[in-house]
């Protein structure tokens, strides 16, 4: 059986970058499948395909792969209840614990994600996220 991390690791290959977990390797890659379609998205200080980041999200995620392939679907203007998202590293707080992920997913119109990744795999409800009071 294949591995769900194979295609993340092709496209690493693709963009001439090391292995994930490597010695030598600073790069995340996020795969955000949705309506059929595939997007990658790679954490920008690898990343040769810089795209303006427009969706509202923390400026620690911001510059992560998940925001990369979640800006991909909106500026494809892809809607679906459903999208799976598979990671090559775990998440980092501010994608994870503190939201960052549920607010991108919320903002494309995902109502449920799967996120996989290296820890394992489980399926979110995304919910309208919580803003900060100033």
């Amino acid at each position: 059986m294949d591995s769900v991390f194979d295609d993340l690791a092709e496209y690493r290959q693709h963009l001439g970058l090391p292995p994930a977990d490597s010695e030598t390797d600073g790069s995340t890659i996020a795969k955000l499948e949705i309506d059929g379609q595939t997007f990658f998205g790679v954490n920008s200080s690898s990343n040769p395909y810089r795209r303006q980041i427009t969706l509202k999200v923390n400026n620690i995620s911001r510059t992560h792969a998940e925001a990369d392939a979640f800006q991909q679907v909106l500026d494809a203007g892809i809607k679906a209840a459903k999208a799976r998202l598979t990671v090559d590293r775990d998440l980092c707080r501010a994608c994870g614990l503190q939201g960052a992920v549920n607010s991108m997913a919320y903002q494309v119109g995902i109502e449920e994600l799967e996120i996989i990744t290296p820890s394992g795999s489980k399926s979110m409800k995304v919910t309208a996220p919580k803003t900060r009071r100033t």
